[in-house]
């Protein structure tokens, strides 16, 4: 099998084949291979085969693009994040340090450290991966919502996304109400139960 670059015609012209050989012609260009066929045949004698068919080459990636793709365990802990990210978008959002200082009447940021690290006050993983605090955890007022502490310590677990999830989601062992809005009407004790039923079959 032989590959002519340029005029295929202008190659046979100058290509000596024994009188009689048999040319098989593979070509996208069904114009140009009855050309070629017409020139050939009154040298090399009845062109036996003539295939016009679209030839592409394949080419093997150099960089294999799945080698990239997170696999299903990777890909569930990013549609978690997101997930979450939305919970906290329909939750109000989250202030940032200073803006949580000014709620609180300029406290420092070694206390609001030490609320975080104790539970009286959730913060989630934000921009640039500095703490973000959500909105639904402060009264009109500005206070951190009473109880929330209890609640945590009754959750199974201290992940601040899922105490979000927790929080800001209707609970039907509450009535359907948002565990949030129970802390915020004073009623502690039936979200610090719901908390403790958390994740247990039939709860």
């Amino acid at each position: 099998m032989m590959t002519v670059e340029g005029d295929p015609v202008a190659f046979l012209q100058g290509f000596e084949l024994p009188a009689g050989t048999e040319i098989a012609i593979v070509s996208k260009n069904s114009e140009l291979v009855r050309k070629i066929q017409r020139a050939s045949s009154t040298r090399f004698g009845t062109v036996r085969e003539v295939v016009a068919r679209h030839v592409r080459k394949v080419r093997t990636p150099v960089v294999n693009s799945d080698a990239f793709k997170p696999d299903a365990r990777s890909q569930a802990l990013l549609d978690g994040v997101r997930i979450a990210q939305e919970d906290l978008h329909q939750a109000g959002g989250a202030y940032d340090l200073e803006q949580v200082r000014t709620l609180m009447q300029g406290v420092s940021r070694q206390a609001i450290d030490k609320r975080v690290q104790e539970g009286s006050l959730l913060a989630v993983p934000g921009p640039s991966n500095r703490r973000s605090y959500p909105t639904l955890q402060f009264t009109r007022d500005g206070a951190v919502v009473a109880g929330l502490k209890t609640v945590r310590d009754a959750l199974p677990t201290s992940n601040p996304w899922t105490v979000l999830n927790f929080l800001a989601q209707p609970d039907d062992r509450l009535s359907g109400r948002r565990p949030i809005d129970v802390l915020k009407a004073g009623d502690i004790d039936m979200v610090v139960n719901a908390a403790r039923r958390m994740g247990t079959q039939g709860a």
